[in-house]
């Protein structure tokens, strides 16, 4: 579970909740099958940038001025999130396999 962050800029996420609480870049076919989306991803890039974009998204955050990260908790709760999204990374490249 990531935990919440406790600092709120308003987003466009926080004027629609609803909307933006379900999947909103996929077509109706890539709702129905959602595996060919993950392995049209895996297609287009190697698990390895993957990584990389991710790390260097990483480092951009943490070790820019930006009073986002000030917070230890904050940068806490981005390093949570990225691990996160890197597990689910690795699960979506084994299901594309499939």
């Amino acid at each position: 579970m990531i935990v919440q962050s406790k600092l709120h800029i308003m987003q466009p996420f926080d004027l629609n909740p609803e909307f933006y609480n379900y999947p909103i870049w996929l077509s109706e076919e890539e709702k129905q099958d959602p595996v060919n989306v993950i392995k049209q991803f895996f297609e287009d890039v190697k698990l390895i940038e993957v990584r990389q974009y991710l790390s260097n998204m990483l480092e951009a955050c943490l070790a820019s001025p930006n009073s986002l990260y000030d917070d230890c908790k904050e940068r806490d709760t981005i390093l949570c999130f990225c691990k996160q999204l890197e597990k689910m990374v690795d699960a979506a490249h084994v299901l594309g396999k499939k």
